[in-house]
């Protein structure tokens, strides 16, 4: 097949640092063309080129296109504002600019991926769509081509997607079973799990004592309960990942940093990431959201480390309750307890377990025998 792969105009694919989705579009990419496919991917300007596979960036010029949409918010004290701030001439520069920049900046991205397939869509079989933004953005984009048009949900659905995809009779590609849950009614042709690299995720057999978190700080992440839980055991918590949400950094993350038993570290690469996974004790993921899958977690399994997670989105089809961690009710004492019988978890079936389920092979072939089903 020739399968045009629509990336992201949010970070480079694959990502210089943490960014699941980037990670999981680059194995796409590179998976599909080892196949046999003659694929062409479209991301962020700074992309990596492969062999593999055909690139087109978007975005470049003055800035790479993730660089803007995954930094710390450029308006961060709203006494600063004025007009003036606004009135900057071509080949000034300023500190400040409006909240909505990028934003903005993501959209003048997706007028360029919407114009490239209005000039080359109809030279593939079938387009996979990973854009975030890009599954309502393009529909009738994709309407006009009429070419076999798919969406990979890398994101929960809500009403007015769901509405839209009904619309449009969008196909949906979910990374869970969850995801689907209270949207019936909608083209779903598969479900596809995540996966993850093993090669870079090496096993550690003997765990450290810290526990860990990993991800954007922000309050769907709930920094808090992991803290606090590891507060109620008297052991240290590190806490991996850029600040998401910086008034809830502010607020109620950053008084309790002490950089001892509250240890805060930003992005890392894969290398110093792979380590921290894997000497940790176990991962927490007290998350508040329907969260669509949760790459982290089979990241840590990857690596040996169990995961203690709340009872919510995806989670119980990830981790296999009393084998590669536990999944708890969504409180604090809850997650203390699942943290107390980690000791029960053999980190060695951990491992087996994300080999058995969680490899990008099994993610490739799940892929193509659904964009076969689409082209035929």
């Amino acid at each position: 097949m020739k399968i045009l792969i629509l990336g992201s105009v949010a970070l480079p694919v694959p990502p210089p640092m943490q960014g699941g989705t980037e990670r999981i579009v680059y194995w796409q990419a590179v998976g599909l063309a080892r196949r046999g496919h003659e694929v062409t991917l479209v991301a962020a300007h700074g992309s990596k080129a492969d062999p593999a596979y055909a690139l087109v960036e978007i975005g470049g010029g003055d800035t790479v296109a993730g660089s803007v949409l995954s930094s710390q918010p450029s308006s961060r004290d709203p006494a600063l504002e004025s007009v003036d701030r606004f009135r900057v001439k071509p080949g000034m520069t300023s500190e400040f600019t409006e909240g909505s920049r990028s934003l903005r900046k993501e959209m003048i991205y997706m007028a360029q991926v919407s114009q490239y397939l209005l000039d080359h869509g109809k030279e593939c079989d079938v387009i996979l769509n990973n854009m975030r933004g890009g599954e309502s953005i393009l529909l009738p984009v994709a309407k006009m081509i009429g070419k076999p048009f798919v969406t990979v949900m890398h994101l929960p659905i809500f009403d007015a997607l769901s509405d839209l995809f009904k619309q449009y009779q969008t196909n949906v590609i979910t990374i869970s079973n969850a995801q689907r849950e209270g949207f019936d009614g909608l083209t779903y042709i598969g479900t596809t799990y995540n996966a993850t690299d093993l090669s870079e995720l090496p096993f550690q057999k003997t765990a450290g004592t810290y526990l860990l978190m990993m991800g954007s700080i922000a309050p769907h992440k709930n920094q808090k309960d992991g803290i606090l839980a590891a507060k109620k055991l008297g052991k240290p918590i590190v806490l991996a990942g850029k600040i998401g949400n910086q008034g809830y950094w502010d607020k109620e993350i950053a008084p309790l940093v002490d950089g001892v038993s509250v240890v805060h570290k930003g992005e890392m690469g894969i290398e110093e990431k792979a380590a921290l996974l894997g000497g940790a004790e176990a991962l927490l993921f007290p998350i508040v959201w329907p969260e669509p899958f949760g790459l982290v977690m089979i990241e840590a399994m990857a690596t040996g480390t169990p995961v203690v997670a709340y009872r919510n989105g995806a989670v119980p089809e990830v981790v296999e309750e009393g084998k590669t961690g536990f999944v708890v009710d969504p409180t604090v004492d809850a997650l203390v307890g699942g943290v107390q019988k980690i000791g029960s978890i053999d980190r060695t079936y951990c491992r087996a377990y994300v080999e058995a389920h969680f490899t990008v092979e099994k993610m490739i072939e799940s892929l193509e025998a659904i964009l076969q089903k689409l082209h035929n």
